[in-house]
């Protein structure tokens, strides 16, 4: 089930006032970044962030699920939280995120 435009967008306004967070579309979900690390996705109308230490002692009653079957648990963050607590919770775990891969260039000749 694919997330509805509208929720995407509650989300996002919900981190307005952090201008390094970006909400980009997904194969019908969406990836949330934060300063060029994954903070998390929203799927199935619904918020998950990383799994890490920091999260892990803020939220430790949160739910937690597989993005896709055999992923890593990411903890579910309840539609109730204000923008204040989300915002203050991204900065929080910031560090704990795993650096991005870097985009692979193109290896094939020119002449293709």
């Amino acid at each position: 089930m694919a997330t509805s435009k509208d929720y995407c967008e509650f989300i996002r306004s919900k981190f307005a006032r952090l201008d390094v967070v970006t909400v980009r579309p997904m194969m019908g979900e969406y990836v949330i970044h934060m300063a060029g690390k994954v903070l998390g996705f929203i799927g199935d109308d619904r918020l998950m962030l990383e799994p890490g230490p920091t999260i892990d002692r803020l939220l430790p009653d949160a739910e937690k699920m597989e993005l896709f079957p055999g992923s890593k648990l990411f903890m579910i963050v309840p539609d109730g939280i204000s923008a204040g607590e989300l915002c203050a919770l991204a900065e929080a775990i910031y560090d704990d995120l795993p650096v991005s891969r870097a985009k692979t260039l193109d290896k094939r000749p020119d002449c293709l």
